[in-house]
């Protein structure tokens, strides 16, 4: 399974290449590169020094707390995607996220207060809790006001998101019941990454076309046609928001 995890990512990492779409997502081939390399220190790590070293413990929490601050920045990646057309509610959204950080940050102190060791698997459960919210507000948010959102931008949450809902539960239950479901759980935990993967090689199989993240809206009178109210509240959300950051509203 770790062999089919690594695999998948040189995969994905190959594609984001091949397709250009590395332009489009900086911060998600980021994340992936740094995953891919995670994975070649890790391996080298455990056959020089063993599984349950210390070095390779340290190794591993200093790895994974890069991983955290990555992924925090593909989810923002993800929200400026579909929000950046509509500034006053992407400026709520980017002091939303760093609000979350903060909390995320203040969590992984306050549990790990007695063990130093705990701070980043802390961090990593209180990251992956944000993430999940912050992506079903994200999804329902856009469904509610029927704003057009890229396949790829779909995909891409919905497979932060699985991982994330199952990074939570799976840091639960390994603290309470470490040595009965470790191995159970760390298999499920691989089997739901791999199943993550797939879901981002799927989305990124063909290229995005640049013009997609500069989007402009239809004219005034089209969605006046078809959808008078949605449009007529978010404009009049978005211009509340952008008075109260004290942005420039584009005409929508």
């Amino acid at each position: 399974m770790w062999a089919a995890n690594v695999a998948g990512e040189a995969a994905l990492a190959a594609l984001l290449v091949l397709r250009k779409n590395y332009r489009l997502y900086p911060a998600f081939f980021s994340y992936i590169l740094l995953v891919l390399a995670q994975n070649v220190v890790g391996f080298v790590t455990y056959r020089q020094w063993g599984y349950n070293s210390v070095i390779a413990w340290r190794i591993f929490s200093l790895t994974l707390g890069v991983l955290i601050c990555a992924r925090a920045l593909v989810v923002a990646e993800v929200c400026r995607h579909l929000l950046r057309r509509f500034r006053g509610i992407w400026a709520l959204a980017w002091r939303f996220l760093l609000v979350c950080a903060a909390f995320v940050l203040l969590y992984a102190l306050l549990v790990s207060r007695h063990d130093r060791t705990l701070v980043v698997s802390s961090a990593d459960r209180g990251l992956e809790f944000a993430i999940a919210v912050v992506i079903v507000a994200l999804l329902l948010f856009a469904r509610h006001y029927q704003m057009d959102a890229e396949p790829t931008d779909r995909w891409l949450a919905v497979g932060l998101c699985l991982y994330s809902c199952f990074s939570v539960i799976n840091d639960t239950i390994l603290e309470r019941w470490l040595y009965q479901a470790t191995a159970l759980w760390n298999d499920l935990a691989v089997l739901t990454y791999l199943a993550s993967l797939l879901l981002w090689i799927w989305a990124f199989r063909k290229a995005v076309p640049a013009a997609a993240s500069e989007q402009s809206l239809l004219p005034g009178s089209v969605y006046q046609t078809f959808v008078p109210e949605i449009n007529l509240r978010l404009r009049l959300l978005n211009k509340q928001l952008s008075q109260f950051w004290k942005v420039e509203a584009p005409e929508l």
